[in-house]
């Protein structure tokens, strides 16, 4: 039996340029290296649990090296993977919230202020916050990361902004 070969080409416009510079991880080993303890540290404040932010992040550089060969942006790919992934866990976290009893999680649990705070915004507020003030990116970084239009990242924190302060006061 002849099995057909299945090849796809990816093609990329003339006019893309990827620039890298000295310090842009070229390998797989160097990209995990560079990047971890970062993503780490956002998938943390995204999930408020460090455990679950680890397992998020490895689960992003797993799918990332299994399609390395094909990603033309690895440092974006395995951001976007890793907001994408604490959104996720933000929808199972909700499911099994609503199964166990609210009332019985918040005698037990001792949360960190921050990410109580934190964890009243949705998970696009909550990401653009994170992105914007703890890694200092900017819109259009933010919006590629997100998966929306640069143009309502501004509202998207003003409005998580507002909703912040007004649990302050």
């Amino acid at each position: 039996m002849v099995m057909n070969e299945i090849r796809r080409e990816v093609v990329v416009p003339n006019d893309i340029e990827i620039e890298f510079t000295s310090s842009t991880p070229v390998t797989f080993s160097e990209l995990y290296g560079h990047e971890f303890v970062s993503l780490v540290r956002m998938a943390t404040l995204m999930t408020g649990n460090a455990e679950a932010a680890r397992d998020i992040v490895q689960d992003a550089f797993v799918k990332l090296h299994v399609r390395w060969s094909t990603v033309h942006h690895p440092p974006a790919y395995v951001r976007r993977s890793v907001v994408n992934g604490c959104k996720s866990h933000h929808r199972r976290e909700g499911r099994r919230r609503r199964d166990d009893s609210l009332a019985d999680q918040a005698a037990n649990l001792e949360i960190d202020h921050t990410l109580a705070t934190l964890d009243t915004l949705n998970h696009r507020q909550r990401a653009i916050v994170i992105l914007k003030y703890y890694e200092g990116r900017s819109e259009t970084e933010i919006a590629e990361i997100v998966g929306c239009r640069p143009g309502s990242v501004g509202p998207t924190l003003q409005r998580a902004l507002t909703k912040l302060r007004e649990l302050q006061s």
